[in-house]
């Protein structure tokens, strides 16, 4: 990877990482109350693995940690679907021009 794309490739994963310093940040309301409840059960969890044996709590530790990969992975492959549909629609509506690097940047960015 290039000097360019490598620079935009770290610039998307710091705005993908520190949204709640952006003034435009979206955290709609049922997402807290979700974050909320997501706390409540984890110490539920926490709780529960500890009746556990070293075995079977290992089990759920793995397929915990698994589940929560595939989200993070989900919720990026989302956050670069809306950058591609943002950058689509700019360049239908002419606003940026479509060239070489931006046709590269897409095909980076949807791998």
């Amino acid at each position: 990877m290039n000097d360019f794309y490598e620079a935009v490739a770290n610039l998307l994963e710091e705005l993908r990482c520190d949204p709640e310093e952006r003034e435009y940040a979206i955290k709609p309301e049922d997402m807290k109350e979700a974050d909320a409840e997501l706390k409540r059960a984890n110490k539920k969890f926490g709780k529960y693995l500890t009746g556990l044996s070293d075995k079977d709590k290992a089990f759920l530790e793995e397929y915990q940690e698994a589940v929560e990969h595939a989200h993070f992975k989900e919720e990026q492959r989302a956050y670069y679907q809306g950058i591609m549909d943002g950058v689509q629609l700019l360049g239908g509506l002419g606003l940026i021009r479509k060239g070489g690097n931006m046709k590269k940047l897409i095909s980076k960015v949807a791998e």
